[in-house]
């Protein structure tokens, strides 16, 4: 496992994706105007989707948390038993499992492997994630559907954001960037045939990785950038990626209404139903609010989009930038199921707790290798 940053960090990137998503989610079909004229001129600035200012997260951060489990799964497989090769098809199983808690039957489908054990590991029981929180139906269809990665005959030719909305997690799995890149490319196959829709998870997924490593965001971008162009077909989310630099670095340097600034700049990268434009929104209101995270993840929630999912994104991002600790402590104190959400970062910080000689029996039962 690579150098590890802070604890705090990782719970803070997926703490800070719930909070983003719980906080676009009541907006997500909203126009900016209409979100204006109903919560102010700043736009939303709390959870208004429950009394007293309670937020819940959806799918985006459901999804998250299962990508997790199956690279954690995947990770206790190889320590103990001393089997790689099996992320893909572990983490694929865990889609599974988040596919069951919205209601689905995986009965019909012939794995190929054997039998999955649906009931195992300790997410699947958790009954707030059974929850059908608005999944996006390109996911519910092409794991209904059955495992396809060949480049050949892919799943289908969809590229809407639900790929890279899930995708952060990924980024603590790897040793190095290219290993992380393909690792996102290929997760995102599993529901998201088009090369938009999957090279913009192996984006954020590298992205993720470089801050880990202590880099700064433009430093990730710049390490990351070169791995999106030496894949097929990466002109659409490249040119996404360079005319959000562009525009932040606009922002960076003009005066006047810098939220009017901001709002332009977002609608000129569209609205985030697809995925290059999600990761577009999402790193230029990471790279304008690098250092604040509050501002950062109100930005990318009050545009005419897809609100829930630039806000997870963007909260990923900044979450793991700047740490629990710079949240708003309503935000945490008011989100439902922020406890789940935390141990999971935790138990990516914890990564393993067996070694190859060695088995811990509880983490085992929580993450089993299959």
């Amino acid at each position: 496992m690579k150098r590890k940053v802070e604890i705090n960090k990782y719970t803070g990137c997926l703490l800070g994706g719930a909070i983003g998503d719980a906080l676009g989610a009541p907006i997500e079909f909203m126009d900016i105007n209409t979100i204006k004229n109903r919560f102010g001129s700043a736009g939303i600035t709390d959870y208004v989707e429950h009394p007293n200012h309670v937020g819940e997260f959806t799918d985006d951060t459901q999804m998250t948390l299962f990508t997790a489990e199956g690279l954690l799964r995947a990770q206790n497989r190889a320590t103990l038993k001393g089997i790689g090769g099996a992320t893909v098809t572990i983490t694929y199983q865990s889609y599974l499992r988040w596919l069951h808690t919205q209601g689905i039957s995986t009965d019909h489908l012939d794995f190929g492997w054997g039998d999955m054990d649906l009931d195992s590991g300790w997410l699947i029981k958790e009954k707030a994630l059974h929850r059908t929180r608005a999944p996006g139906n390109t996911c519910l269809e092409s794991l209904r559907r059955g495992l396809s990665l060949s480049p050949d005959r892919p799943i289908n030719n969809s590229k809407g954001c639900g790929a890279v909305m899930r995708m952060a997690p990924v980024g603590f799995a790897y040793y190095d960037l290219p290993g992380t890149f393909n690792l996102g490319c290929e997760l995102g196959e599993l529901t998201h045939g088009h090369p938009s829709g999957y090279l913009s998870a192996g984006v954020l997924a590298a992205i993720i990785e470089q801050l880990i490593d202590g880099a700064s965001l433009r430093e990730a971008l710049d390490a990351v950038l070169p791995h999106l162009q030496s894949r097929p077909d990466h002109e659409e989310v490249l040119c996404a990626v360079n005319e959000t630099i562009r525009l932040a670095n606009q922002v960076d340097s003009d005066r006047g209404d810098r939220q009017m600034q901001v709002e332009n700049a977002i609608n000129q990268l569209g609205q985030g139903w697809v995925a290059e434009e999600a990761l577009a929104i999402s790193v230029f209101c990471s790279l304008v609010f690098e250092n604040d995270f509050e501002a950062g993840v109100l930005a990318a929630v009050n545009h005419s989009g897809d609100s829930d999912s630039t806000g997870s994104i963007t909260g990923n991002i900044l979450g793991l930038i700047n740490g629990e600790q710079a949240f708003p402590q309503r935000w945490i104190r008011n989100l439902k199921s922020a406890d789940l959400v935390r141990q999971v970062g935790e138990d990516l910080f914890s990564w393993c707790k067996s070694d190859s000689f060695n088995s811990d029996q509880e983490w085992w039962e929580k993450y089993p290798g299959f």
